[in-house]
């Protein structure tokens, strides 16, 4: 139903708003945000219910979740693989139910895998479909926004350029700022956290944030750890793991007691922890957005399987792989990609700024110059005003 409303519309495929919508979120931040753009919709569109793809919090915010994001989650082709039978079956039940005339609207969050397909399906059968926190088409496989254009009425993106990309390339998209924004807490007490872990305020802290993926874990949170017994040979430094919601904290603690070490790991509250912590280990991907907010200096980390990364290096138009990277279009946080990530060589960077004060509150200054870019809160509200009056207006057609 792409473009529907660009020009006269087609009342052969318009039906009325029955109120029940397909929400596709794939990942634990795409939970995130899909809950509370759940929230706000339900109170612009009245008796709509929700239901689909997604995790805790938009079970919270009152949507069914056919399947759970731990069920589908993958990282690479390995581990896309084994999560294959799961995902064609989630896939096919969808595309059913979507034929079947059961959805009026359908919201999508990245993902893209999975929700290019159900998007297609949608168009097909003449649904509106929003796609809300857009691929990062432009980084990589910039194929896939032919796809977008034909099928999707609505994209919203998280950064500002992403707006000009999309838009050059026949895409409504609209930026209204970062969803994440919506989500954090900006007035905490940085002493009291500390406090709370039992870190004084001369310690050193450094936090490791490993994922919320299993497959993600298993190949860097080694590699963190082996880096710590390297980093304190020559720093005396405390340690907290930062634990995803959707992962359990056990297996964390089997990982990181299989190479001697007994970090402190911190459950469902990562933005917090980052903020008290003086120097990151990060895993490339949502944790490098939140450090940035949070001011906190850091060195991002990616490793894939072997295939995925030469691959995702073949379809790749973007040189760095840290948020804040790219918002600066400079390198003004260290990474490590790929075979560059040994305890090594990551014990060499953090110590870099660990012994060295002065680096860091360089670097503090540098996240700070790329905030702006991110937008104002209320992303998620303005995002639901946009998708509530598009709704609308089709059903008064």
């Amino acid at each position: 139903m792409a473009d529907a409303l660009d020009g006269p519309l087609k009342p052969m495929m318009l039906r009325p708003l029955v109120g029940k919508i397909l929400v596709v979120a794939g990942e634990e931040s795409g939970d995130m945000y899909m809950g509370r753009l759940i929230g706000h919709l339900s109170g612009l569109l009245e008796g709509a219910t929700f239901e689909g793809v997604g995790g805790s919090r938009m079970r919270e915010a009152g949507a069914t979740t056919l399947y759970d994001i731990t069920a589908l989650s993958s990282v690479g082709l390995a581990s896309a693989l084994g999560k294959m039978g799961a995902f064609t079956s989630a896939l096919r039940a969808l595309k059913s139910k979507i034929a079947s005339g059961e959805y009026d609207a359908v919201i999508l969050v990245d993902y893209p895998d999975f929700n290019l397909r159900i998007a297609r399906a949608a168009d097909t059968a003449g649904l509106p479909v929003f796609y809300y926190v857009a691929p990062q088409f432009w980084a990589w496989r910039r194929g896939r926004v032919k796809t977008v254009r034909e099928c999707v009425d609505m994209m919203f993106v998280v950064f500002p350029f992403e707006e000009d990309f999309y838009k050059g390339r026949g895409v409504n998209a609209q930026f209204f700022g970062h969803p994440i924004l919506d989500e954090l807490n900006f007035n905490l007490d940085r002493g009291a956290i500390r406090a709370q872990m039992g870190i004084r305020p001369n310690e050193l802290l450094l936090g490791l944030a490993p994922g919320s993926r299993r497959g993600e874990i298993t190949r860097m949170y080694p590699d963190m750890l082996s880096a710590v017994r390297i980093i304190r040979a020559n720093k005396a430094v405390k340690v907290v793991t930062m634990c995803a919601d959707s992962m359990d904290e056990g297996f964390l603690r089997e990982l990181a007691a299989v190479h001697g070490e007994e970090p402190l790991v911190v459950k469902g509250a990562t933005w917090e922890t980052m903020n008290a912590c003086d120097f990151l280990l990060c895993k490339s991907g949502t944790s490098t957005l939140q450090a940035t907010l949070a001011g906190t200096p850091m060195m991002v980390m990616y490793k894939a399987d072997s295939f995925s990364y030469i691959l995702a290096r073949a379809l790749s138009y973007v040189k760095w792989a840290a948020i804040p990277n790219l918002l600066a279009d400079r390198e003004i946080v260290p990474e490590l990609i790929q075979w560059k990530v040994t305890p090594q060589n990551v014990a060499a960077v953090a110590l870099a700024y660990l012994t060295d004060p002065a680096k860091r509150e360089e670097m503090k200054v540098e996240l700070a110059k790329v905030r702006p870019g991110l937008g104002e809160l209320g992303a998620s509200h303005r995002s639901a005003v946009a998708i509530s009056e598009f709704l609308k207006k089709l059903k008064k057609g």
